[in-house]
């Protein structure tokens, strides 16, 4: 899914989220701007999504340090979710998680711990989701993601 149309799309909120940002700056300290940023209720970012088409593994990486660091300067606990396109045998939702997951464990150990959980997804996944009427992070939803 293109950018654009990931910003666009709608995402099955938990009752009383609100979209916080659409890409736009969300850090007070510096310069962060997720594709989708979900606030609750009392109005904190506990969620962000992001949108991946590329295989880099450092673009995972750079979007997974980026949301441990605002997690940290916000002191609030959050929930990143990667919404990726797979791409035959190359690039799947498991190898993916099998290349990131030592550095959010390492990140983890070195006291970046806000950042409490990390999901990925594959668009196509994501879209059977939405189409089910499952809520983010619902159990159903999750029960569809690999974690780290």
């Amino acid at each position: 899914m293109l950018d654009r149309d990931f910003k666009k799309f709608p995402h099955r909120l938990a009752q009383g989220d609100a979209v916080a940002s659409r890409g736009s700056n969300i850090a007070n300290n510096g310069n962060y701007r997720p594709d989708i940023a979900i606030k609750n209720v009392s109005g904190a970012i506990h969620l962000i999504l992001e949108s991946e088409r590329k295989s880099e593994r450092k673009a995972f990486i750079g979007a997974l340090v980026h949301a441990a660091k605002y997690a940290e300067d916000s002191n609030a606990k959050i929930t990143l979710v990667f919404v990726m396109k797979e791409t035959d045998n190359q690039t799947t939702v498991a190898q993916v998680s099998t290349n990131i997951r030592p550095y959010y464990r390492w990140l983890h150990s070195l006291g970046a711990k806000n950042l409490n959980r990390v999901f990925l997804i594959s668009d196509a996944e994501y879209d059977n989701s939405a189409d089910a009427n499952e809520v983010l992070l619902s159990a159903e939803f999750i029960a569809r993601c690999t974690a780290l």
